[in-house]
């Protein structure tokens, strides 16, 4: 089934009628969409809903004059706007959209709104809904009150906050999992269920929870570490099988406490990845004093102990690879883009946050092999990204649309699945794009969400 859908301009016109809700439209539309002028109908942008009444103007086609008030009622600021129009004939009604929220806890309290290591991305996906017609606003959740919600939009330059229609499709991007785990937040998740509103990425992923979820698929398992629950008895197991081990936070991220354990005869070497860019490095004489110490860690977090795979470096500096893989508008996963994350020196994780540099993936594999083996390698790397997406997103509840997975790759070229990220970081993508892939895939997939419950031609 198909949707009919037009670009439409909205415009602010004076009217000084005693109905001020009502609309002129183009007698060619008015002839095109076969609207019936004797009956009310309902204008809808974003989930916001008003009745209203249509008369035909000599205007052009792609042309929707309304009055200020009519503006003033659907929360939008009084200029001329740029939309994606659809008319049902079975509902008497005009859609307007799409209207996409990025949701994030945004720092208020200066003069300018600061939306922290997301500000130029949001700034990319302003202007990729301008380009297309649409409204894309940046809030927090604090700022929605029954049905009410205040956002930033992006007007000459400045994001202004004024009242905003209730979006179709909210983006969360929420950086702190205290946050998203808040009473608050999960009351507004409750609010907006009920309105019937897309919220994709809706929670952070654990560690744990990956694993399990491609550990369940037979054929994955192959691409996975080694991985268990970390405590004294299954840690000891497992560094005496493989000598070397990683024991990561389950809620960790940015390559934060991080612990790599090596043992070396009896004695056992800890490397603790820290807040600052320097590495700590502890020697403990034997087991039992690193089960000591290791005791005093778990009191502050969860920890997972996962095989240290011998992965291929370069310059004698960690390396791995990050895939963006977003879902499109056909509701299928494709691998955006892909960067090779090198690790600072002295450095076992290769984080851009931890001092990690990027470069171009082809460019390392032509480096460690030949172009044609590079080329066979990036392309697997892809597939596997996406395959580990497909899954994720299939066994998750709720909707995904966006991960970042890192994979390792090891010195005899076989792949491994590292890491999976639901929010990945916007600091590592191609800088020399003034519109990164990823926001075009992100708008893209939020617009598809945010006219699915259009109703298709044959139902007009």
């Amino acid at each position: 089934m198909s949707v009919s859908l037009l670009p439409i301009t909205i415009v602010p016109v004076k009217m000084f009628q005693e109905n001020q809700y009502h609309i002129q439209i183009s007698h060619s539309l008015i002839h095109y969409w076969n609207i019936d002028l004797h009956i009310p109908h309902m204008l809808n942008i974003g989930r916001r809903s008003i009745q209203i009444t249509i008369e035909g103007a000599s205007i052009t086609k792609d042309e929707l004059f309304l009055s200020d008030r009519l503006f003033q009622e659907c929360c939008l600021p009084i200029q001329e706007l740029d939309f994606v129009a659809s008319y049902s004939k079975k509902e008497h009604s005009i859609s307007l959209g799409p209207v996409i929220g990025l949701m994030t806890d945004l720092n208020d309290k200066g003069t300018e709104p600061d939306f922290r290591s997301i500000h130029a991305f949001c700034e990319e996906l302003h202007e990729v809904v301008s380009n297309m017609g649409g409204l894309f606003y940046v809030f927090h959740f604090k700022d929605y009150e029954e049905g009410r919600l205040q956002g930033y939009c992006l007007q000459a330059g400045q994001w202004i906050k004024s009242e905003v229609p209730l979006p179709e499709v909210i983006y969360n991007r929420i950086h702190s999992r205290a946050l998203e785990a808040s009473t608050l937040f999960q009351s507004f998740k409750n609010s907006i269920s009920t309105l019937f509103i897309h919220l994709f990425n809706d929670r952070f992923l654990s560690k744990k929870e990956v694993h399990n979820l491609l550990y369940s698929e037979e054929h994955m398992q192959p691409y996975l570490p080694e991985t268990i629950m970390a405590d004294e008895h299954s840690i000891k197991e497992l560094l005496n099988k493989h000598k070397s081990l990683y024991l990561k936070p389950i809620h960790g991220s940015q390559g934060r406490n991080i612990i790599r354990i090596t043992l070396n005869g009896e004695e056992i070497l800890a490397e603790l990845s820290s807040g600052n860019r320097k590495e700590e490095t502890l020697l403990f004489e034997n087991y039992t004093r690193f089960s000591q110490w290791f005791k005093q860690q778990k009191k502050k977090r969860i920890f997972l102990a996962q095989q240290a795979i011998p992965l291929q470096t370069y310059k004698n500096r960690q390396l791995d690879f990050r895939v963006l893989c977003h879902k499109n508008f056909q509701d299928t996963w494709k691998a955006t883009s892909a960067v090779a994350r090198i690790s600072a020196e002295q450095q076992f994780v290769s984080n851009i946050a931890r001092g990690g540099e990027i470069m171009k993936p082809l460019k390392i594999f032509s480096i460690l092999s030949d172009q044609k083996t590079a080329i066979q390698q990036l392309a697997l790397m892809k597939e596997l990204a996406v395959e580990t997406a497909s899954i994720i997103s299939q066994k998750c509840n709720g909707l995904i649309g966006e991960l970042g997975i890192d994979i390792g790759v090891d010195k005899n070229g076989k792949l491994w699945i590292i890491e999976v990220n639901s929010k990945p970081s916007k600091n590592f993508e191609d800088s020399d794009k003034r519109i990164r892939p990823s926001a075009k895939a992100l708008i893209e997939y939020a617009a598809a969400l945010s006219f699915s419950g259009i109703p298709a031609k044959e139902d007009y």
